[in-house]
């Protein structure tokens, strides 16, 4: 009785410091999604950390944003879909995905734009026909953020545009920022593109 006693209890342990191993590891990869998309983290530090979750910084990488009719965590259904199908024909490569604020997050070598094609095409199926937005490929820990926001603002544009399209290219996008917000630019636009025709 005493010696299954002892091994109940080191079973138990073990499996609570399992337990407390995942979870740090998680936080861990939480907090580092959140500085790497939102730019808090000292850059160096950041680039150092991100060689641990399979990236290196110093490349350009391009980042894709996938919303659907819920909200999404990365325990649903959704998320983890996209994710095997990524993983299952992309093995070999440097990805991270994720989701942020109920959304789909995709980080992947600029280089590579098949693997964002691709997180695109699995991700509207998923969602039951969700909308994707694809950032442009940008240099260093900061280029992720510029990429992020960049697929961040051809959603919102979308949604204010009534732009139906599955898959959305920030490059595509750029005139309309010039547009809705400065007459003077949408002015020299118009004269520097249509004046000569």
């Amino acid at each position: 009785a005493a010696v299954e006693q002892a091994v109940d209890a080191f079973a138990e342990g073990f499996e609570r410091a399992q337990r407390l191993t995942v979870r740090r590891e998680e936080a861990a990869r939480r907090e580092f999604i959140d500085d790497l998309l939102y730019g808090r983290s000292d850059l160096v530090h950041l680039a150092e950390r991100a060689t641990r979750f399979g990236l290196r910084l110093s490349r350009a990488h391009a980042v894709a944003v996938a919303v659907g009719p819920e909200a999404y965590t990365e325990t649903d259904a959704v998320p983890r879909s996209v994710e095997a199908a990524l993983l299952t024909r992309f093995s070999g490569r440097k990805i991270l995905l994720t989701t942020k604020d109920g959304r789909i997050v995709c980080i992947a070598p600029g280089s590579q734009p098949d693997v964002l094609r691709y997180f695109a095409k699995q991700s509207h199926a998923a969602t039951d026909g969700g909308q994707v937005a694809v950032g442009r490929p940008h240099k260093g820990p900061g280029g992720v953020v510029h990429s992020y926001d960049e697929a961040l603002e051809a959603l919102a544009l979308a949604d204010r545009m009534g732009m139906e399209d599955p898959v959305l290219y920030a490059s595509d996008l750029l005139v309309y920022p010039v547009l809705t917000r400065d007459r003077q630019a949408m002015a020299d636009l118009v004269r520097s593109e249509l004046g000569p025709l």
